[in-house]
């Protein structure tokens, strides 16, 4: 059985366009929230040589149907060419915590 919730992560080298970008997807009620993990390093190889940039990990909470709209903001918003979307299906744990994350989203909606 799909989970009814997932998690989106993608990465942006701004750290004031990752919270532009959480706060219009906030906005258009595509998520739930969203956690920027400041200033992390990506090591990755580029024409033979090991790289090393820094960049902000971006953790985005919404409902499962959301995540067309979810991705469709990423893909037109977003500066890089082919920017990383990685989507978990998980349950938000803790029954307090999944009670109290339904109702932000009915709230929200």
């Amino acid at each position: 059985m799909a989970s009814e919730e997932i998690l989106v992560f993608t990465t942006i080298g701004d750290r004031d366009m990752a919270e532009e970008h959480i706060s219009e997807m906030l906005e258009q009620g595509i998520i739930t929230s969203g956690t920027i993990f400041p200033e992390v390093e990506l090591v990755y190889m580029w024409d033979g040589k090991i790289t090393v940039d820094t960049e902000n990990k971006i953790l985005l909470k919404a409902k499962a149907d959301q995540y067309n709209a979810i991705e469709e903001y990423i893909m037109k918003k977003h500066p890089y060419i082919a920017p990383e979307i990685i989507k978990m299906d998980v349950s938000f744990g803790s029954p307090a915590y999944k009670a109290f994350i339904a109702e932000k989203i009915k709230k929200n909606s």
